[in-house]
């Protein structure tokens, strides 16, 4: 460990020096390759690629991958045995990374469509489940706890026969337990017309979604006997034109303890519902300054990263976008809405050329000032018209500087970001139990990357799990208020986020020297937050909603 460098000094670091840094693990036994790649084709559903969740499955503190896998229509992958993969993390106590397939075991080796994959405890039982989205349908894995799941759709009542690509599991309305929001895309067919480039020469591409009608998203009310009702029109996500929507977060944005979600669309403006209670929203993206880029249209957003980047106890934004667009970073700044401060912030020229797809905002170096990761790459590749045309991409690392603004780290933080991939999506989670987050790419082309965080780290750090008891058991998108001594900061649980992906469902906090003392509020629902005091600021700790054998627990209402 280091000292943390004074902000005066991150200001002006060399060029030649980062703190973050990871290294690419090639040989862990993640061997996956997305099947459903760019084909000859064209096909529109070869763009998006698969999704990736870190989540422990089988209980045992050990995060473990899945990832979506694709397919083709004229070369289907159940022919070739190219189907989802489960690796469950069998990372030995030295600290070597081993991971091994068990798909087919735990009954998950299916083919299809796949795009995003949402991980959350639905029902309740201490063992998280798994929502995948596809071309067509989706589809619920409910985990049996002893290493299986078994399909459960039919029976959930959850159905949609649309283009689906993300999802987010949170509980929208306090009743304890985990709602599902469910982001749908286009109205595309095998059978429509092939698109192609207007240049020179007409070069077959992926059609574009603007000329395509956009699906209604979906929100899924969960009844708590294992089914869900579909809930849109009444709590008001239908009172909008349809987006087309590539990824949601679930946060509370405004500091009401109610979770509100946010929607990245592609060519259309970006959604926020604000959360009134009982299972009622508003959309208000551009009234708060969220729904459109810095010229003030429509951008093509891909993936969402959130946290609280400046410290001022409110979670801001940031959005990917289309190649020759920047990233929108937008700062939570009033009850009023939100200053989009890409330029101010550095992020403007960096992300002009690239077309970016996941996002992961985390603390990769433990200083306390979230870090933002950003997965590139085109869906055309161009290169026989245009001679500086990029296909391939670098990945970004932007290192948070004390709230004021971002270093562009890539070219600094590991040989993984000095090469050229089709990066699609992005999940953190902390892999080998060292307190700090690791990162799992999905990527077209080449296999899924693992990265894991080498960085010269700041401090300690305390990885924080919550079991709820009248709140959902994963309480997801939840707000952890923390003091550290005289410094507030403010983390919160996932729920959703990135592209197509779901994170770890753990909290690292970041605790310098590790002899200040730590308490911990946890904000479980609009009515409830729970306090525990004096905890320990290394290793991990589970905070149990309302648990009585806790000796620093005291608990108060909000209202």
């Amino acid at each position: 460990m280091t000292d943390a460098p004074s902000a005066a000094e991150q200001l002006n670091a060399p060029a030649t020096t980062s703190p973050i840094r990871f290294q690419h693990e090639t040989k862990c036994g993640v061997d996956f390759v997305y099947y459903g790649n760019p084909s000859p084709e064209h096909y529109m559903t070869e763009q998006n690629g698969g999704g990736v969740a870190v989540f422990d499955f089988d209980g045992d503190g050990w995060q473990d991958l899945f990832f979506s896998n694709g397919d083709h229509v004229d070369r289907p992958a159940a022919a070739t045995q190219s189907s989802h993969h489960l690796y469950r993390n069998g990372t030995s106590r030295n600290g070597t990374l081993t991971f091994e397939n068990i798909a087919s075991t735990a009954g998950v080796a299916e083919t299809g469509f796949g795009m995003g994959v949402v991980a959350g405890d639905y029902d309740n039982d201490g063992f998280p489940d798994l929502l995948v989205c596809y071309y067509g349908k989706v589809q619920l894995w409910r985990n049996n706890g002893d290493g299986t799941f078994d399909d459960v759709t039919s029976q959930s009542s959850i159905i949609e026969n649309v283009w689906s690509t993300s999802g987010a599991f949170a509980d929208l309305d306090d009743d304890g337990d985990l709602d599902l929001y469910v982001t749908n895309y286009v109205d595309y067919s095998f059978t429509d017309p092939p698109c192609f480039l207007g240049t020179t020469e007409r070069i077959p591409i992926s059609c574009s979604p603007m000329e395509r009608a956009a699906f209604a998203d979906r929100l899924w009310e969960n009844l708590g006997d294992g089914t869900f009702r579909d809930s849109s029109r009444s709590a008001g996500i239908h009172d909008v034109a349809a987006g087309k929507g590539l990824a949601v977060e679930i946060v509370d944005l405004n500091n009401d303890d109610h979770l509100d979600i946010y929607v990245a669309n592609d060519t259309t403006e970006n959604f926020l519902f604000i959360n009134e209670g009982s299972l009622k929203f508003s959309e208000r993206a551009n009234v708060l300054g969220v729904a459109v880029g810095q010229k003030g249209t429509s951008e093509s957003s891909m993936g969402i990263g959130c946290a609280d980047f400046d410290h001022d106890e409110r979670f801001d934004l940031f959005v990917t976008n289309f190649a020759n667009a920047i990233n929108d970073f937008y700062l939570n700044v009033t009850e009023s809405g939100f200053l989009h401060a890409s330029t101010s912030y550095g992020l403007d020229i960096p992300s002009r050329p690239m077309l970016a797809f996941g996002a992961i905002a985390e603390d990769f170096d433990l200083d306390t000032w979230p870090d933002l990761f950003v997965a590139n790459g085109h869906i055309w590749d161009l290169r026989t018209a245009e001679n500086d045309h990029e296909y391939e991409m670098n990945p970004q690392l932007f290192r948070n500087v004390s709230g004021q603004k971002f270093q562009d780290d890539s070219q600094r933080a590991g040989e993984y970001f000095l090469k050229k991939w089709l990066g699609r999506s992005a999940a953190r989670g902390d892999l080998d139990n060292d307190g700090t987050s690791d990162l799992v790419i999905s990527q077209q082309l080449q296999p899924a990357a693992v990265l894991r965080n080498t960085s010269d780290v700041s401090g300690q750090s305390v990885t924080v799990r919550l079991i709820g008891r009248s709140a959902a058991r994963e309480p997801q998108g939840v707000r952890l208020i923390v003091q550290l001594g005289k410094n507030t900061f403010h983390y919160k649980l996932q729920s959703g986020g990135s592209f197509q992906s779901s994170s770890a469902l753990q909290t690292i906090i970041a605790t310098g020297s590790g002899d200040t003392p730590l308490t911990i509020d946890v904000v479980w629902s609009s009515l409830h937050t729970e306090r525990w005091t004096n905890l320990k600021t290394s290793g991990s700790i589970t905070l149990i909603e309302s648990s009585k054998d806790h000796a620093n627990r005291s608990t108060h209402d909000q209202r």
